[in-house]
């Protein structure tokens, strides 16, 4: 019996190391979950377990990084998870948000310390301080049906109501990665109107690109700011989409890096530039109404 214990073991063990590893995994071990603002029904604001509101400007300091969710319009639980700038609890101002999207086989919490790489543009004074939001899709959920839903219905207004952050479209920023960059560059397309910027990371665009033209229309009226960059796992299926719209007499900004599918390696990369695309995300706040 023993025996068998061991390899049951080492046979989890080596699943949970592969399922890491694939698709961009993060290759941090998921943070333990601190206090934060505990579930509450959609649209509610949430107050921390010390009872003070995270909308406060006296509120006491607090966790800076922390996993939670809210309850869905469905009844569901929506997770996700938060980093709050380093003055939040000291400085009465509102941010913008930076919704941050996982890849396949991550979660929010997974991912959450992948999207904080991207406070080096804020450290290098190149994007303003933000708070940092990474829904999540179930690992598999292609961002899209419930998890479209949770996302756009439930978490946006639910983070708008909870944090300190500007609200509205104008002051929201979405960057996606693998699955996530499917997911970002979708969101911008079917609801061009509710992100400032987006950013499309080495996205697993459908197999079936033609889909993303369902929002043409919607599109050619409000032409959404979206820039997307691709690898070398997932270039091609991203300039298949680009030059669909292309086609189409809509023209989205995309690069092609030659890097492996790691996120942290476009983050590298893009710092190594001096952060453009960052730049250019940080222009577009507060620029839509």
């Amino acid at each position: 019996m023993a025996v068998g214990v061991v390899v049951v073991a080492g046979l989890v063990g080596a699943y949970l190391l592969v399922s890491l590893l694939r698709d961009g995994g993060a290759t941090t071990a998921s943070p333990v979950a601190t206090a934060g603002p505990p579930s509450t029904p959609s649209g509610a604001p949430s107050t921390s377990e010390a009872g003070t509101d995270p909308r406060g400007c006296d509120a006491p300091g607090g966790d800076l990084r922390f996993d939670t969710q809210l309850t869905g319009s469905d009844g569901q639980p929506v997770p996700y998870s938060v980093s709050l700038p380093a003055d939040y609890y000291t400085a009465c101002r509102e941010y913008p948000v930076l919704f941050a999207l996982h890849g396949r086989d991550q979660s929010n919490a997974t991912f959450l310390p992948e999207a904080e790489l991207l406070r080096g543009a804020v450290d290098d004074g190149v994007l303003d301080d933000v708070v940092i939001v990474t829904p999540d899709s179930n690992r598999d959920g292609r961002w899209e049906g419930r998890y479209d839903t949770a996302f756009i219905d439930d978490l946006v207004p639910h983070v708008e109501q909870t944090y300190r952050v500007l609200p509205g479209p104008a002051h929201r920023l979405l960057v996606g990665w693998s699955m996530g960059g499917h997911g970002a560059f979708r969101f911008g397309v079917e609801h061009p109107g509710d992100f400032a910027a987006v950013w499309a990371v080495d996205g697993a665009m459908s197999r079936e690109p033609s889909q993303y033209l369902e929002f043409l229309d919607g599109v050619r009226a409000q032409q959404p700011p979206i820039r997307s960059v691709g690898g070398n796992l997932n270039g091609d299926r991203v300039e298949q989409v680009i030059d669909l719209f292309a086609a189409e007499g809509v023209e989205f900004p995309y690069e092609r890096l030659p890097l492996e599918h790691e996120f942290p390696l476009f983050v590298s990369a893009e710092r190594d530039a001096g952060w453009p695309t960052l730049a250019w995300m940080d222009a577009q706040l507060g620029a839509t109404s």
